[in-house]
């Protein structure tokens, strides 16, 4: 690679436009040899990543905003990032499921909404929520969630609004009014649902994919139910189900390797035991459970036969 242009993609988050590159001297045709070379990747007219960075990230979300960077750059007074682009950038947690689009929106009040090939620009939501002096320029919070409920699916938004209320950056009534801006958009059932579906008590994703399937199978749950013993409490567990006297955790967070692991491991079993002598079924879900709510069924049938709702009313250990 050319060193002035290599030393420009490293100190401008690797990407670059056809003007950038037209002032350090290397026209279209460069670019296009250089693209051809698998040097940069064309994101769209003019715009340019460095494609062994590309490659080089593993996530999607992290591909994702390399591209929407490129796509800003090449009108930097004239786009800010929107709906799943917005969320990330806020580092909100995103799942998988419509990554591959980048979404903007104008700026300023001109323009409609434009549907290109892998990106659109939407129509401007108004000067008090695009946050200009943001790096990238980008919508705020409550637009940006709302905005995933209209173009991601229902439990992608749900995760979106679960994280951004427990980190208190957005209140429910902002959620509330960009609602109601969005009132008469299409898709907005889905974003008025998610929203709904919120709970601010969720501290990880997969904790609210966990509530979501729970309430698909019928389920009440309480998270972030405390048990208490003697006066104390014993434990707080992420989910209780007191129809059934089930306590289920996300194992999704805990790792047992190596000494401090095991250390943790043989806590948490001890941690578990009390729990259950107090007459509560216990079950375990982990990430790959969630790919199928059959398997979040089974664990909690296979706790509750080992539940004894009489022992825990009575709140004397076993």
């Amino acid at each position: 690679m050319h060193p002035e242009l290599a030393a420009f993609l490293t100190t401008h988050h690797h990407v670059v436009t056809s003007q950038e590159a037209s002032a350090l001297g290397f026209n279209r045709e460069v670019l296009r040899r250089l693209v051809q070379r698998r040097v940069l990747t064309r994101v769209a007219r003019g715009a340019y990543v460095q494609t062994s960075v590309l490659l080089g990230h593993h996530h999607l979300a992290d591909r994702h905003l390399l591209r929407a960077r490129a796509l800003l750059r090449r009108h930097p007074d004239g786009w800010a990032a929107s709906h799943t682009t917005a969320a990330l950038l806020w580092r909100l947690p995103v799942l998988n499921d419509g990554l591959e689009r980048v979404h903007l929106c104008h700026a300023s009040a001109k323009g409609s909404t434009r549907r290109h090939e892998s990106y659109t620009v939407h129509t401007f939501p108004g000067a008090e929520h695009v946050h200009a002096d943001a790096d990238p320029r980008r919508v705020d919070v409550a637009t940006a969630v709302v905005g995933m409920g209209l173009v991601a699916p229902m439990r992608s938004c749900v995760v979106a609004a679960d994280a951004a209320l427990h980190r208190q950056l957005v209140t429910g009534a902002q959620l509330d009014a960009a609602l109601v801006r969005h009132a008469h958009v299409p898709g907005v059932g889905v974003a008025r649902s998610a929203i709904r579906s919120a709970d601010a008590s969720s501290e990880s994703p997969g904790e609210t994919l966990l509530r979501l399937i729970l309430a698909d199978l019928g389920l009440t749950a309480i998270p972030q139910y405390r048990i208490v013993h003697d006066g104390r409490v014993l434990a707080r567990v992420d989910f209780y189900l007191p129809e059934i006297g089930v306590v289920l955790e996300f194992d999704g967070k805990v790792k047992y390797d190596g000494l401090d692991g095991a250390a943790a491991l043989a806590a948490e079993k001890r941690r578990e035991d009390q729990i259950r002598a107090l007459g509560y079924g216990v079950g375990r879900v982990a990430w790959s459970d969630l790919e199928h709510s059959s398997a979040v069924d089974a664990i909690v049938r296979q706790a509750a036969r080992g539940a004894r709702p009489t022992l825990i009313a009575s709140g004397r250990p076993a």
